[in-house]
């Protein structure tokens, strides 16, 4: 391994101009990784600006790895961790352990800052990198269901061992997202959605309480099918008419991962996750 320069990921001007310009050469979404995107993810989050590494050839930035501060109500008490979000590694930088070196660095500082624990959703090309490499539990696959009709909602949600605890102001952010339009509505529930790549089929992303986070109402985008990913014991093939979408007809499995960074917390039990598309980076 030639000797890379390891440091800290920031989020000034230039920083989130370099994290861009990398994502889009790694995944060719040009659309989505404006600078003005990754700037929102990076910086503008009100539970704190990101938190992770990036590694040098000289002045070419090789990769990068960044998790993205968040709160969670693990067994009954709120932690303070973190999402695994976005990395990234140049073509001609592939293949020589800078995502692990990365994550790495970027636990150990979290740890020492305080964070409690790191989520993430995982896809099966990455999945065993996270478990066999960086110590994740596979807490298990996310249910995709598609049908139609309203999914049951509950504001209570003490009897679950893991959720997001969204803070009105953080859920203000997260729905300000620059790239993506988001229908809102506000009728029994604060219920997120958004269109999906595929006509007239939208995707439930998060459903909340009313009382606590006054959103304003948005229409949502035309559809005769929904989409809903997560893990909900409340919700299933035999909720309403939703049916489980096959592996074969995913664009791709994803896995919920988990790794706490102090003791006392985990491993999830995951008929008792609460999980939401909205909790991370889908849409």
């Amino acid at each position: 391994m030639s000797d890379y320069q390891i440091r800290q990921t920031t989020t000034d001007g230039a920083d989130i101009l370099g994290a861009a310009s990398l994502l889009r050469e790694v995944f060719g979404k040009p659309e989505l990784f404006t600078a003005e995107y990754v700037k929102w993810q990076y910086a503008d989050n009100p539970d704190g600006g990101i938190v992770g590494f990036n590694a040098y050839d000289g002045e070419t930035l090789a990769a990068h790895y960044v998790t993205q501060p968040m709160q969670a109500v693990i067994d009954g008490q709120k932690r303070r961790g973190l999402l695994s979000l976005n990395t990234a590694t140049h073509p001609g930088h592939q293949g020589k352990g800078l995502f692990v070196k990365l994550a790495d660095r970027t636990y150990q500082y979290a740890a020492e800052q305080g964070y409690e624990f790191i989520v993430g959703v995982a896809n099966q090309n990455s999945v065993h990198g996270f478990t066999k490499k960086l110590g994740f539990q596979l807490a298990g696959q996310l249910h995709a269901l598609l049908g139609m009709g309203t999914l049951p909602y509950t504001d209570d949600l003490s009897s679950y061992s893991y959720y997001k605890d969204w803070s009105p102001e953080a859920l203000a952010w997260r729905l300000c997202n620059p790239v993506n339009k988001y229908g809102v509505c506000t009728a029994k529930a604060v219920t997120v959605s958004s269109a999906t790549a595929y006509p007239a089929i939208s995707a439930t992303l998060g459903r909340f309480d009313k009382k606590r986070y006054q959103i304003n109402p948005c229409p949502a985008s035309f559809s005769m099918l929904n989409l809903w990913i997560g893990v909900d014991r409340n919700i299933t093939s035999k909720t309403n008419f939703y049916f489980n979408i096959p592996n074969r007809l995913r664009p791709a499995p994803l896995y919920l991962i988990f790794k706490p960074l102090k003791g006392g917390i985990g491993p999830l039990h995951f008929d008792d996750v609460y999980f939401q598309a909205l909790d991370f980076d889908a849409y």
